[in-house]
């Protein structure tokens, strides 16, 4: 028993290292960076789609499950890259409000 927790501990312990890493990794991000990352997705996810439907109207392929799949995954990008779009509308027009 004593010898599985601290295999969970250990497990732990490397989680952690992990998430660490990858947050010092994002610390050097720029907001253009994680935009153009945003707007590079939505559009990869959106060809990925249009490829799939063609491939799909053609008869190349039969697979409408992962048509669906790939539709989701673009909906989800252009839903993040409006939210940042938001959230950059919104920091402009705080900065707009800053008295001088």
């Amino acid at each position: 028993m004593s010898q599985s927790i601290n295999g969970l501990n250990q497990l732990s312990k490397l989680n952690i290292n992990k998430i660490e890493s990858k947050i010092e990794n994002t610390d050097n991000l720029s907001f253009k960076s994680i935009f153009e990352n945003a707007v590079n997705d939505y559009v990869q996810a959106e060809n990925k789609v249009d490829e799939d439907i063609y491939k799909l109207t053609t008869g190349e392929s039969d697979d409408l499950h992962n048509l669906m799949i790939n539709t989701q995954k673009s909906e989800l990008s252009l839903d993040l890259l409006l939210q940042l779009r938001n959230k950059a509308i919104d920091a402009y027009n705080e900065v707009l409000r800053i008295n001088v």
